[in-house]
């Protein structure tokens, strides 16, 4: 049921999560996937799989489609407390929260279900946008992704059933990509791709152009929301509208704006060795510098992946995998920088 305590509440969750990936983006370093860095194409095949994999989950059963995006957050989840809190505490964690959503929905309790999904959508949605942005996903790369979005969800939500349909296959259910603070067949809920972007404009708006453009661009989607709840509150919005047909937009006249008055946008790299940015990043360049040294250095054959710490080759294996997990037996409880030789 739309009421204002429901809707201020995901307000304020929605914030939070906002805030939360802001500054954990400012504090921990995630290891980089093999793939390396966001690329154009990288935008284009996420793209696809936007508009791709709502159909194929259509074809599979609520069940199903609830285990998928379980092993979804189980590794986000993870991965997001891995530089916080170590990576064995982190993957004890992620089973015990991923465990308890399920014991909840099994013995019906239909509040701690959607608090723990709460819990896991804002400690992914945390980590997936804070790599992206420390793996090189450029402002210019957000926006064209948040136009493909508006785009789709215009057509998927606005004038198709196709989300409405997904939504009544996953309402209810354990691990529903969907932050709602209320059950029924109709939440105050949020879908995960509005989340997701939400938290990932300001962080690399925050990259590419300062504290300002983060702040301005957090706060823009923020008020987006008050607006079209009120548009719901009033009855000229109707329930269900595609939130990111509005949000899309707002972030590519943000993008255009920032590019005439700035020029070209901050790298990655300058990023994360400019303090003045806003961000701090005091020894990230310094440890990075010395993983690579270390690397270089090593006396390990040509190929092989090792997990390196400052000027220390701590652990190596034949995948990246294999040598995080080494260096886990090893005693390390961070989070190394691992390269392949």
């Amino acid at each position: 049921m739309i009421t204002l305590p429901n809707l201020a509440l995901l307000d304020v969750v929605i914030a939070a999560i906002v805030l939360g990936a802001l500054g954990y983006v400012r504090r921990y370093s995630l290891p980089r996937p093999p793939i390396g860095y966001s690329t154009t194409s990288d935008v284009l095949i996420m793209s696809c799989l936007v508009v791709v994999m709502p159909v194929g989950y259509l074809a599979l059963p609520g069940p199903a489609v609830s285990t998928v995006f379980g092993v979804l957050f189980l590794a986000s989840v993870q991965m997001t407390l891995a530089p916080v809190i170590g990576g064995r505490r982190a993957t004890l964690a992620s089973v015990l929260l991923v465990a308890a959503t399920v014991a909840a929905a099994v013995a019906g309790l239909d509040g701690m279900v959607l608090a723990f999904n709460a819990l896991l959508i804002a400690i992914s949605v945390i980590g997936v946008t804070s790599l992206w942005a420390q793996t090189g996903m450029s402002a210019g790369h957000v926006a064209a992704f948040a136009t493909v979005l508006a785009v789709y969800d215009l057509f998927a939500t606005g004038l198709g059933d196709l989300t409405d349909r997904f939504l009544a296959q996953v309402v209810g259910q354990p691990f529903a990509p969907l932050l709602a603070v209320t059950g029924g067949t109709a939440p105050v809920a949020a879908g995960l791709g509005d989340c997701l972007m939400l938290a990932l404009w300001p962080m690399v708006a925050a990259k590419a152009y300062g504290r300002v453009a983060a702040w301005i661009g957090a706060v823009a989607g923020l008020g987006l929301i008050v607006l079209v709840e009120i548009g719901f509150a009033t009855g000229v919005l109707r329930s269900g509208m595609a939130f990111l047909t509005v949000l899309g937009p707002a972030i590519l006249i943000q993008y255009v704006l920032w590019r005439l008055l700035r020029g070209a946008e901050r790298r990655t790299y300058a990023w994360l060795g400019v303090p003045a940015s806003g961000l701090d990043t005091s020894g990230r360049v310094e440890r990075l510098t010395g993983a690579l040294r270390a690397a270089q250095t090593a006396e390990t054959p040509s190929g092989t992946w090792v997990a390196v710490d400052g000027d220390a080759v701590i652990a190596h294996g034949p995948t990246p995998g294999t040598a995080l997990r080494a260096a886990r037996r090893a005693g390390y409880e961070g989070t190394p920088f691992v390269k392949q030789m």
